[in-house]
């Protein structure tokens, strides 16, 4: 069995201060466990601005890194909580901190 795509969403949001306009794509997949994925999930969540294409906020585990938060330009690895719904809350929570809405 290979990935299967779980949850998906891509959405547009502004900046509360700014009016910079940014685009959030969540992408969840359930993957057979494995040493890179033993709780069984591939993610990968990511807020980037459409001006510049830098990304501002991302969560992802992709292998070999593991879970790992991208702010900014710096990358440090991330403990998830709560499973799927914890990491899309967390990711949505860090969105909010960055001034953006929906």
């Amino acid at each position: 069995m290979g990935a299967v795509l779980i949850y998906r969403k891509k959405i547009t949001v502004i900046h509360r201060r700014t009016l910079e306009v940014g685009v959030c794509e969540l992408k969840v997949w359930k993957v057979p466990e494995s040493l890179h994925y033993p709780d069984k999930v591939k993610y990968s969540l990511f807020l980037v601005s459409r001006a510049s294409g830098k990304v501002l906020v991302g969560i992802d585990n992709h292998k070999p890194k593991g879970p790992h938060l991208h702010r900014g330009d710096k990358e440090t690895p991330f403990l998830v909580r709560g499973g799927v719904d914890g990491l899309v809350e967390d990711f949505w929570r860090m969105v909010d901190e960055e001034g953006f809405e929906v």
